[in-house]
């Protein structure tokens, strides 16, 4: 009995230690890409993060498929998870133009001004626009962010916390309020905001029995949509 505790605690060690690894390494990755000005700073912390990731999974003979890398099988399952995709934008941005943003507004919490200026250097260039849509906000933020947060974080914590229900609810909350701290640019409504959507995604992701498919699908269309306004608006909109 006492030495199935003590592999029991040793593994639990080994999941802390596998979680704060990956999340050092991509924090680690982005301030050097940050301090040398490079763009998609961000992107470039979360894949090699996941390259971490994949290292540590691969030990454990788990796939990327195994936390929900796949895409649907037959129209009823494309048609629930682009149905849930759809869902996702939709209260994303129904609770943030009609509750958060006026809530925050109310008590004064607004993304620094210079947050939008990264995205400056794109404007009037379709070319580079489209380049940079494609290479860092679908590669690097759509795709990457929901594997290494929803698919790699948030899996880990439940293993670390255990995997009943109250574990799951509490891994959710700690996953959310990582990935807003990891947003800590963009002042404390930019945390805020990116927590409440880290508590979306993840309850969507939940709900589709750990897909990643219709959470990816919604955050390519939620960065689409607010990038390309921004875009077509001259920066007028952020």
């Amino acid at each position: 009995m006492k030495s199935k505790l003590d592999n029991s605690k040793s593994f639990d060690i080994k999941i802390l230690f596998e979680i704060i690894t990956v999340l050092t390494i991509m924090l680690g990755v982005k301030w050097v890409s940050d301090y040398f000005e490079i763009n998609g700073a961000g992107g470039l912390g979360i894949w090699s993060g996941i390259l971490i990731a994949t290292f540590f999974m691969k030990q454990r003979k788990e796939s990327w498929a195994g936390l929900g890398l796949i895409f649907p099988k037959g129209k009823r399952e494309w048609l629930i998870n682009i149905g849930l995709a759809l869902l996702t934008v939709v209260i994303v941005f129904l609770f943030m133009g009609l509750v958060l943003d006026p809530i925050l507004s109310h008590f004064g919490l607004e993304k620094p001004s210079g947050v939008a200026d990264r995205f400056q250097f794109f404007l009037g260039k379709p070319f580079l626009f489209i380049t940079y849509l494609i290479t860092v906000v679908w590669v690097g933020a759509a795709l990457g962010e929901e594997l290494l947060m929803r698919g790699f974080l948030l899996n880990r914590l439940s293993d670390f916390i255990g995997k009943s229900k109250p574990a799951w609810i509490v891994s959710l909350m700690i996953h959310s309020i990582i990935f807003g701290m990891l947003h800590i640019y963009q002042g404390l409504a930019g945390i805020i905001t990116t927590t409440f959507i880290a508590v979306v995604f993840g309850t969507i992701y939940l709900i589709a029995k750990k897909r990643l498919f219709p959470v990816i699908a919604a955050h390519l269309l939620i960065n689409t949509i607010t990038l390309t306004a921004f875009y077509l608006t001259g920066g007028v909109v952020n």
